[in-house]
């Protein structure tokens, strides 16, 4: 959580249209993910990006270009997309908080260019499948655009979208707070793949759980060789999760569904994973909104974005989320 001490700077933010909260990564955020970074081990040293005309364009088309649903969804608590360069992942999700009276502001969505910066939308995707994994032979190809829409405006979109998954649990109740204890109660959303261990952590239902779940690190040093990838995504397939990255942690898990959703079934883009064994293509892996394993969160995602009763939406929701 980022605690600022100008907090009508950040309300002023609500009052734009959601296309133009864009930020130059301020002093206060910086600071805060530098710490998160150094404590976590990472050796990214985080930098303010003044966005040039091109990526202000890019990004202003990537927001304007989401469905309204969507917007309505995030315009209350969305405070801006900052870019910055040495996040350590590409986009991350915070509150800020007032730092007289702890009262939560917002979220903001931060984008490292590092990351984004000379990537494509299909590029960008395919590099973030092939990250938990090393070595020759096998590798992933990913398609999220089309030929004619295979631009950095497109994969800012799908990225904004996860993040923008992360932005809704913060205001909402159908996932445990990420700052406290987890009751024992109902969650809407967490009960449909996950529970509380006896250890206190998230474990998936068995019905969900599927080799190697748990040893697959995006962001991490601990490479899974490219062997793998084969009994990872056959595990996955078998599963109600939506990606690899939506398997890691029931967050994660939301914010892939909320991005797969819009973009596949509101966008009508394409999702498709490819597996090749040195660049040569051998099987193209199972759309999860096309079948019955999506049924439960298809339902989710209809009422959450206004096709059915919404979801009960909480007052606040402090995340702290790399993508």
């Amino acid at each position: 959580m980022i605690y600022t001490s100008e907090p009508q700077q950040w309300r002023a933010q609500l009052s734009l249209p959601v296309e133009q909260r864009i930020l130059v990564l301020p002093d206060e955020v910086r600071d805060v993910v530098h710490q998160v970074n150094m404590a976590t081990g990472l050796d990214a040293v985080p930098a303010p990006c003044v966005p040039d005309a091109a990526l202000q364009a890019d990004l202003r088309a990537a927001l304007a270009g989401m469905p309204a649903a969507v917007r309505d969804l995030v315009a209350p608590l969305l405070l801006g997309v900052c870019t910055g360069r040495g996040l350590g992942s590409s986009g991350i999700t915070d509150i800020v908080a007032d730092a007289v009276d702890g009262r939560i502001l917002g979220c903001i969505v931060l984008l490292d260019m590092d990351l984004l910066e000379t990537h494509t939308a299909n590029s960008w995707a395919t590099w973030k499948e092939n990250l938990p994994f090393g070595g020759p032979g096998f590798s992933l190809a990913a398609t999220i655009a089309a030929p004619h829409d295979d631009t950095r405006a497109h994969a800012l979109q799908f990225l904004l979208l996860h993040e923008f998954g992360h932005v809704v649990t913060a205001g909402g109740s159908f996932l445990p707070r990420w700052w406290e204890p987890v009751p024992a109660t109902v969650f809407p959303f967490l009960d449909l793949s996950w529970h509380v261990n006896a250890a206190g952590r998230f474990q998936p239902w068995n019905s969900s759980d599927f080799d190697l779940r748990g040893s697959v690190d995006f962001y991490g040093t601990n490479k899974l060789h490219s062997d793998a990838i084969v009994t990872a995504y056959a595990g996955l397939e078998g599963s109600d999760f939506p990606s690899l990255y939506g398997a890691t942690n029931p967050y994660d898990d939301f914010a892939e569904c909320f991005a797969t959703y819009v973009h596949s079934e509101l966008l009508g883009r394409p999702y498709v994973l490819r597996v090749d064994y040195d660049g040569v293509p051998q099987a193209t892996l199972d759309s999860f909104w096309a079948n019955p394993r999506s049924d439960a969160k298809r339902a989710f995602m209809r009422a959450l974005l206004g096709e059915m009763p919404a979801p009960a939406v909480a007052d606040d929701a402090p995340l702290l989320v790399a993508a």
